[in-house]
């Protein structure tokens, strides 16, 4: 149950804080815009008829090109979080397999396509909403938290681990030659990445350590790339 919560959680937050800095850009008048000049997946949104369908891109075959499931059966199945931002942006492919009663899991979630404005590409939207935060970044989010999600929270076991969601302060590292732009969060394994106007998630817990982790997130995103896009 906690781990329902916790996702949730981060869900609200994460639309709640991408909101706060959409309307910092009030000197773009918010016009988007659809052409890109930093694309270099082929200049197109093949990600676009795959928005809540992540089901079509991240299967059981794939994921065992670059993952061993161990004599495992793996289950692959769709789950849709309970708040939605967007419709269907936030349906997730989950694939799922047990060894020595540890479970092993790579996800495929949130194929959204990002906001963007004249005075910026899709590149620099992206890397401004995934970047390490400073004392002061930090600082603005703990109280949007507070006062946007916290306290609007009716259980008080969802309050507890809400603050410990803002005390993790995500941290977002650059990874090169993935789609057009993409960061890893190695506190809670995904791997960011966008591809034209569209990004996506790939969720890896391996229990084999981060290391091994991202680099099983960047060989799954590039098949998906490919899959989506060829």
């Amino acid at each position: 149950m906690k781990k329902v919560i916790i996702n949730s959680l981060i869900l609200i937050f994460s639309s709640t804080l991408l909101l706060a800095c959409g309307e910092k850009d009030t000197n773009d008048s918010n016009v988007e815009v659809t052409d890109s000049t930093t694309n270099v997946v082929g200049g197109n949104n093949c990600f676009e008829d795959f928005v809540g369908q992540p089901e079509k891109l991240l299967t059981a075959e794939l994921v065992g090109e670059f993952v061993d499931f161990e004599g495992q059966t793996p289950s692959v199945e769709k789950v849709e979080m309970p708040f939605k931002t967007v419709a269907d942006e936030n349906a997730t492919v989950n694939c799922k397999w047990k060894v020595d009663r540890k479970r092993r899991i790579v996800r495929l979630q949130q194929i959204k396509k990002i906001k963007l404005y004249k005075s910026k590409t899709a590149v620099e939207r992206f890397y401004d909403k995934y970047h390490t935060s400073s004392s002061t970044e930090s600082a603005e989010k703990k109280e949007l938290y507070d006062n946007e999600v916290i306290d609007k929270a009716e259980d008080e076991n969802a309050k507890e681990i809400g603050t410990k969601i803002v005390d993790l302060d995500f941290e977002y590292l650059k990874v090169d030659n993935v789609g057009d732009a993409a960061v890893w969060e190695h506190k809670v394994n995904n791997l960011l990445v966008l591809v034209g106007d569209y990004q996506f998630t790939v969720n890896v817990q391996l229990t084999k350590g981060n290391d091994f982790d991202l680099e099983k997130a960047i060989l799954i995103a590039k098949a998906i790339i490919v899959k989506a896009c060829n």
